[in-house]
């Protein structure tokens, strides 16, 4: 009798085991992602963006913002204040937020349109860039406290902090190299950065800092998932930002930046920051995105990227699937999304 009814049993148990996963795996339920941002909060408002998109997967319990940092200098010296006013918006006003105070070996000069209207209009208590706490010092300090392969870092400018911190020593928050801190405490790195499966020209984000493009490409010991300059090309958002509160300060950054002899909320502008954050943070959907693996990506002195298929290193590059304003949608409605705080 108990033979019998066994078999029966099992395939119950089976049964609702699987219904479990699949409920999970529909639903995107999983803990929260712990991210630290790498950003060049100055000249373009896609950083902005990008910085709204990450504060609203915060809310939707999907992601755990662990720092900012900034890694371009801010002519005006706000981006630091920029990145305390957007987190303060949504709730935020204690992340850690640190500034490379190098700042990109091609020196911007240019004043952002939008900084320094983020510092003046919207509450933040960040002191400026020079003040601020130093991007290696954050970096090391939050992934040391970090469980062991929990971080996703998603670095959507210059690659300067990356090679600073591949390169940094054992300090008060740990003993390890930058090196053996990246391999114990780092799952995967999003950058955005390059173009695939060939540039035509140096993207502007490698450009910045070729040496140290060059060197993280090279010498990073954890996964890297590469978002070439072709994704972001493809999606243009922000004119949804027109149905927000004046009082906002993505809405104001995207009114403040020049455009097409308009402004970006005018008919919106390429995505490409955003489109690194989602990747990060919610991976590689298979309705949005095709992977190209089994290779790696080589930078060459001048900045030039080419995604080669000599011999297989621990990266890979995304390629959207399908038509692109499914994904450009999705980026929309987070930006727009109503802050949880």
């Amino acid at each position: 009798m108990f033979e019998k009814k066994l078999p029966t049993v099992l395939t119950v148990l089976v049964s609702l085991v699987c219904s479990v996963l699949l409920a999970q795996d529909s639903s995107g339920a999983g803990p929260p992602v712990s991210i630290i941002f790498d950003t060049d909060m100055a000249g373009d408002c896609d950083d902005a963006g990008a910085l709204a998109v990450l504060n609203a997967l915060a809310d939707k319990g999907e992601a755990t913002i662990l720092a900012v940092v900034t890694n371009r200098r801010d002519a005006a010296g706000d981006s630091a204040a920029a990145c305390d006013a957007i987190n303060t918006f949504y709730g935020r006003p204690d992340v850690p937020i640190g500034t490379d105070k190098d700042g990109a070996k091609t020196k911007w000069n240019r004043p952002s349109p939008y900084t320094p209207v983020l510092r003046n209009e919207f509450p933040q208590d960040s002191p400026g860039d020079s003040d601020a706490p130093d991007a290696l010092e954050v970096y090391r300090q939050t992934l040391a406290a970090q469980k062991d392969r929990s971080v996703v870092i998603c670095s959507v400018g210059a690659l300067s902090n990356l090679e600073d911190l591949l390169n940094s020593s054992g300090d008060r928050h740990s003993p390890l190299s930058g090196a053996e801190l990246i391999a114990t405490k780092v799952k995967l790195t999003v950058i955005m950065g390059g173009a695939f499966p060939r540039s035509a020209k140096p993207e502007t984000n490698i450009l910045l800092d070729p040496p140290a493009a060059v060197a993280v490409a090279n010498r990073w010991p954890s996964p890297i998932l590469w978002q070439g300059f072709e994704v972001g090309s493809a999606l243009h958002c922000g004119a949804k930002l027109k149905t927000v509160d004046e009082y906002h300060p993505i809405r104001r950054a995207f009114e403040l930046r020049p455009y097409l002899g308009g402004k970006a909320i005018d008919r919106g502008k390429p995505a490409h920051d955003q489109a690194a954050v989602l990747l990060a943070v919610r991976g590689v959907e298979p309705k949005f995105w095709n992977v190209v693996d089994g290779g790696r990506v080589v930078v060459d002195s001048d900045g030039h990227t080419e995604f080669k298929k000599d011999f297989k290193k621990q990266h890979r590059y995304v390629e959207i699937k399908g038509r692109p304003d499914r994904l450009a949608d999705v980026i929309d409605d987070l930006m727009v999304a109503t802050p949880k705080r």
